[in-house]
């Protein structure tokens, strides 16, 4: 899968997680874009033919209902209680999951938190 990971999900280790399970990832840090407005960063996964992993679940949400023929969200929901949220491998595994699953990608807001 082609993802661009939003900068509040780009750390090193879940760069790393998602390359490994052979996903093609790049960051918004790694093309010299942090700070960049949501609606910019969504344009630019449009743009670059990728599905956007992000944690800003409201706002991408609203962004992709506006837009229906997007490439895919992926987001990921942080729960109060920091035990209950996904680690990087909890993310790898769902992405992998989601995409094995051969459920539609593009044009979707998917939830990773309901592929663990």
């Amino acid at each position: 899968m082609k993802i661009l990971v939003d900068e509040d999900s780009q750390a090193r280790k879940q760069l790393d997680v998602l390359r490994g399970a052979g996903h093609d990832v790049v960051s918004i840090a790694e093309l010299d874009r942090n700070g960049s407005l949501d609606p910019e960063v969504f344009v630019l996964a449009q743009s670059s033919q990728r599905v956007l992993l992000t944690h800003n679940v409201a706002d991408f949400h609203a962004l992709a209902l506006a837009c229906p023929g997007h490439h895919g969200v992926i987001a990921i929901y942080r729960d109060g209680d920091p035990r209950k949220n996904m680690n990087y491998r909890d993310i790898g595994r769902a992405v992998s999951k989601l995409e094995a699953s051969g459920v539609l990608i593009s044009g979707q807001f998917h939830v990773l938190n309901h592929w663990r």
